[in-house]
């Protein structure tokens, strides 16, 4: 089952996406803030995480960062919400490498949609990078299995 990482210091938002993710088929995982969120990552098996721009200590802009600057987590789909839509708002957020965002209130249609799409996005541009490292790897075999021999050591004639 896919697991899904909420990251928002309002108890309420939290209970409330939870209950609407659980309800929509997806295990969750809670924080309250981002030192939470990272240890529950640091953990694994989270699939996508949803991420509140306004915690106390550090952002949720500063968590994304934090996300991709990780190699065991640059590739997790992540989508900020928050209820500050301002333009800057979101297109920070998109610069510090979160996939999406999604502006409260919001519809669960609405969510359900884009975190579907986020998810089966990242499976599928996963497969493609592990179709596209096979290819590599097999026309880098054949190359070398076409180049000629190289003979170095001097041949001993038998008579």
């Amino acid at each position: 089952m896919t697991t899904v990482l909420i990251a928002d210091d309002e108890a309420d938002h939290r209970e409330l996406l939870t209950l609407v993710l659980e309800r929509l088929g997806y295990d969750v995982v809670a924080a309250g803030d981002s030192t939470g969120a990272l240890a529950l990552l640091s953990e694994g098996g989270v699939d996508a995480a949803l991420i509140d721009v306004r915690m106390p200590g550090i952002s949720g802009i500063e968590l994304c960062r934090i996300i991709r600057e990780s190699p065991t987590t640059e590739s997790l789909p992540v989508m900020v919400v928050s209820a500050d839509v301002h333009r800057h708002q979101m297109t920070t957020a998109l610069h510090a490498g979160a996939d999406d965002f999604l502006s409260k209130p919001f519809s669960r249609a609405e969510l359900a949609a884009r975190l579907e799409a986020l998810i089966g996005d990242r499976s599928c541009a996963a497969r493609r990078s592990a179709v596209a490292t096979r290819a590599a790897m097999l026309a880098a075999r054949q190359a070398r299995l076409s180049e000629p021999l190289e003979i170095t050591a001097p041949v001993r004639r038998i008579a």
